[in-house]
């Protein structure tokens, strides 16, 4: 059989794709069921799966013309094989991420003065590339550049790399699939009008369709598993498309009768409109497999987080720490992740009558007994 790779994905045919937010939520975030039949991939509960993205058509389209270039123009690929540079934008390289490298090449052909002091900054570059792409270069008179050809303008460009998403499946659950729960990000920067969207998430949110084909591989992840014993306690914490992991999680200690208590802290903007998978959590929580306590940040006067709630439950928290519980955490990192670690610090403290110091030696043993573990990004 054929092995399937990161440099070698697999067409893996798409079972469904839906909403599990409603309507009006500013948190959209879909489901997504793959098809694995005939790969011979085999994952567990806390691996990633790697999905290769499109670009946008709109996109590549605008690019095209503002460049003035032939879409039908024949292009290199990275792979060494030859297609029309509207395919080789849309399937291959990479037009929504501005780094230093491309800055570079571009700027060999438009000889902006503009461009150079951005390449000469790292952190004037860091401000200038977030939330633009390579149309917007092509757009602004600043730094405009006039390619001879297709073939000067794709050796700017970098390849369109994977994107990598936590599975939301157990394979005992639903074997011969896998599932994905992804935010889709749509936003409009400051520094323009037209909106902008996130190259994966909305290639699977907006253009994908059941029967068609979407090229993955398994990417796996041993630091984030279920403990061995399934009758050690966990505690859940993933606000937002966070809560990936944790479905695989749970479906998984459904799927073994496993008997320890599990505890999820879930959160997102409104109840009403940003609630996810709440048909299963209701019945994990009505047969006593799991407790589960929700941060709706936007339904009262002042915002409650995950990071609220655990303090709220310091006390009973630490029972189950000192009972043995592995604590995991799942979504970004810069800033739930941090407020999480912070109030379980505080907990680690307060409960455990340690001092700061005391408590981040005692996080840093959890950390190497793998009582804590973090899926962040």
């Amino acid at each position: 059989m054929e092995q399937y790779s990161m440099k070698n994905p697999f067409p893996a045919t798409v079972v469904g794709v839906r909403p599990i937010t409603k309507p009006g939520s500013a948190k959209e975030t879909n489901h997504i069921d793959l098809s694995l039949e005939g790969s011979g991939l085999e994952y567990s509960a806390g691996d990633a799966l790697g999905v290769q993205p499109m670009n946008d058509p709109e996109l590549a389209d605008a690019l095209i013309a503002a460049l003035g270039l032939d879409p039908q123009e024949t292009v290199a690929l990275p792979t060494g094989a030859v297609a029309p540079l509207r395919e080789a934008l849309i399937t291959t390289y990479d037009i929504t991420t501005i780094k230093k490298s491309v800055l570079v090449k571009w700027n060999a052909v438009a000889n902006s003065a503009k461009l150079n002091a951005y390449i000469e900054d790292a952190e004037q570059l860091r401000e200038f590339a977030h939330g633009r792409d390579i149309l917007d270069l092509a757009q602004d008179p600043e730094t405009a550049a006039r390619f001879e050809n297709a073939t000067q303008f794709v050796g700017c460009l970098g390849k369109l790399s994977p994107r990598l998403y936590s599975i939301a499946s157990s394979p005992d659950a639903v074997p011969g699939q896998v599932s994905l729960c992804v935010g889709a990000v749509r936003y409009t920067p400051k520094h323009s009008e037209r909106p902008r969207k996130g190259v994966c998430s909305t290639y699977l949110a907006d253009r994908v369709k059941p029967g068609d084909k979407v090229r993955v591989f398994v990417q796996p992840k041993p630091g984030f598993r279920l403990p061995d014993d399934g009758s050690t306690p966990i505690i859940m914490v993933g606000p937002g498309a966070g809560i990936a992991p944790f479905r695989a999680f749970w479906q998984q200690r459904v799927a073994d009768k496993a008997t320890g208590p599990m505890w999820f802290f879930f959160g997102n903007p409104h109840q009403a409109t940003d609630a996810c998978y709440e048909d299963e959590l209701a019945e994990l929580v009505a047969s006593g497999a799991m407790r589960v306590s929700e941060a709706w940040s936007r339904d009262q006067d002042h915002k409650v987080y995950v990071q609220h709630l655990m303090e709220q439950n310091a006390e009973e928290i630490w029972k189950w720490l000192r009972a043995g519980a592995v604590f995991y955490v799942c979504g970004d990192a810069m800033r739930m992740a941090k407020d999480v670690q912070a109030a379980l610090l505080n907990i680690i403290s307060t409960q455990g009558k340690h001092s700061p110091e005391e408590a981040v030696g005692y996080l840093a043993a959890m950390r190497d007994a793998k009582q804590y573990r973090k899926d962040v990004y």
